[in-house]
């Protein structure tokens, strides 16, 4: 049978790091949380392309049999996807209640992208298939370069003309074999950075209707999962009967919806910024109406204690705030009943393994 040339991208994504981690943390949490990013990886990619091979710590993609060329859509699924895992990675590292080394030192993996456009055969051998050709060879001789970014595209000329893409940051590579090849870089890194510095969605102090605010001691990382994780919600939370939790496929974090069952009312609680362990904020909408709330952590004392702020702001209008007006005090004693449940509860787990601490006091806007 006459196997057909292709024309078309071929993507290899990296996870990179990953030889030095796994020899320095547990073998089966390091491979559970490779094939978690990996996975993060494939659904971001795929489409628009089609994956050929997973290959270790590495994901092999090519453009579909017949699809169309849009090498500017395909940038930007690279920088979307890449952005997806920073976020799945920063959730493994900072929201996992595992304490091994495999989720504490996620932080040292990082995603590089190399990008060539070629011919290929896809060539058939006992039922599977291998990707053949003089330029499938350069794309894996792409991940051995001299890049010295953490996270990037290293993009040749090849892709750049074929996408008619201009302005990357030039680079040129060398290899015996294949010679000199000329590419273009996208830092994916400082994508990130900016990412992480766009406008966040946060209550301020001016703006909140309550504030409870405390410094414990406590470390910010006991104190965030002591929020934010589901199991340890159950043990301080008041009158709570079952917290479930609804994540997007990667990971708690912005989209997460939190069920919280309180007899036969159930308050949904959608996260719409997540900056682990520093901040979350999520609406929703209880007995009181709909509303918005921040929750800020800031380390102090070089993060032997912790300053922890609630922020409760009203989000309906006019008519709630003049309902407020009569069931302010009631709401006020309920949530001053959690943040000193919260408190007591954050304190006693972390006496539990290095001593006990010292609560600092609570306090909210217009309180004697």
């Amino acid at each position: 049978m006459t196997e057909t040339v292709r024309q078309g991208a071929l993507l290899l994504a990296d996870i990179g790091g990953y030889t030095a981690y796994v020899t320095r943390v547990e073998l089966e949490h390091a491979h559970d949380i490779l094939a978690d990013l990996l996975g993060v990886v494939v659904d971001g990619l795929c489409p628009p392309l089609q994956l050929a091979k997973l290959e270790g710590d590495a994901v092999f993609c090519v453009t579909p049999e017949a699809a169309t060329f849009d090498g500017r859509e395909l940038l930007s699924t690279i920088e979307s996807t890449y952005l997806a895992f920073a976020r799945r990675r920063r959730t493994v590292e900072f929201s996992s209640s595992c304490t091994c080394d495999a989720c504490r030192r996620t932080s040292e993996l990082e995603l590089k992208f190399c990008v060539h456009h070629g011919s290929f055969i896809e060539h058939r051998v006992a039922g599977s298939s291998e990707l053949v050709g003089s330029d499938v060879i350069l794309a894996h001789r792409l991940l051995k370069n001299h890049v010295a970014s953490r996270g990037y595209a290293l993009v040749t000329d090849a892709f750049t003309d074929a996408a008619e893409i201009p302005g990357l940051t030039p680079h040129v590579e060398r290899y015996e074999d294949v010679g000199e090849i000329r590419c273009g870089l996208v830092d994916l890194e400082a994508l990130w950075q900016g990412d992480q510095e766009t406008t966040r969605n946060v209550v301020a102090r001016d703006d909140c209707t309550l504030l409870f605010e405390a410094d414990i001691a406590v470390p910010q990382q006991q104190v965030w999962e002591a929020l934010t994780d589901p199991a340890k919600g159950m043990r301080w939370k008041v009158a709570v009967d079952d917290i479930r939790e609804s994540n997007p496929s990667s990971g708690r974090g912005v989209g997460t919806v939190t069920h919280c069952v309180h007899g036969r009312t159930t308050i949904e609680q959608e996260i719409v910024d997540w900056l682990p362990p520093h901040h979350l904020t999520f609406r929703e909408h209880n007995p009181a109406g709909p509303c918005l709330w921040t929750f800020t952590l800031a380390p102090v004392d070089g993060d032997e204690r912790t300053h922890l702020e609630w922020r409760f702001a009203l989000s309906g209008g006019r008519r709630q705030a003049i309902m407020w007006r009569a069931i302010s005090w009631r709401v006020r004693r309920i949530l001053q009943s959690n943040f000193e449940a919260l408190l007591d509860y954050a304190l006693a787990d972390y006496a539990e393994n290095s001593g006990e601490g010292v609560r600092g006091t609570a306090n909210w806007p217009g309180a004697a």
